[in-house]
């Protein structure tokens, strides 16, 4: 793909059934988390709040809080959570995803 900065491989659960662990993510990295977020769209996050640091695959949405916004999870079992955007170090726009189907 064009105007990618690079792919990796998802960890974790918190996208499925979109995305399972060990599928590949591409990804365009975002200069300015603070005024650069299409809403509604999928992201590699990297959020440090309060001493404490997540790496998250998440939709990202508009909060009812000022300042905020709400990272949602496809997986109903993760709730849905809220950090101010100034907690956002950094984000990557997922592009598009690589299935990976096998069988052992």
């Amino acid at each position: 793909m064009s105007d990618c900065d690079g792919a990796l491989f998802v960890v974790g659960d918190g996208m499925q059934p979109i995305l399972r662990s060990g599928d590949i993510v591409v990804y365009k990295k975002t200069n300015n988390p603070a005024f650069n977020i299409i809403w509604g769209e999928m992201y590699l996050i990297y959020v440090y709040n309060d001493g404490n640091e997540f790496f998250l695959t998440r939709f990202l949405m508009k909060s009812e809080r000022e300042s905020y916004v709400r990272f949602v999870s496809q997986n109903p079992s993760h709730q849905t959570l809220e950090f101010p955007v100034s907690s956002i170090k950094a984000l990557a726009l997922v592009k598009a995803s690589v299935k990976i189907n096998s069988q052992f």
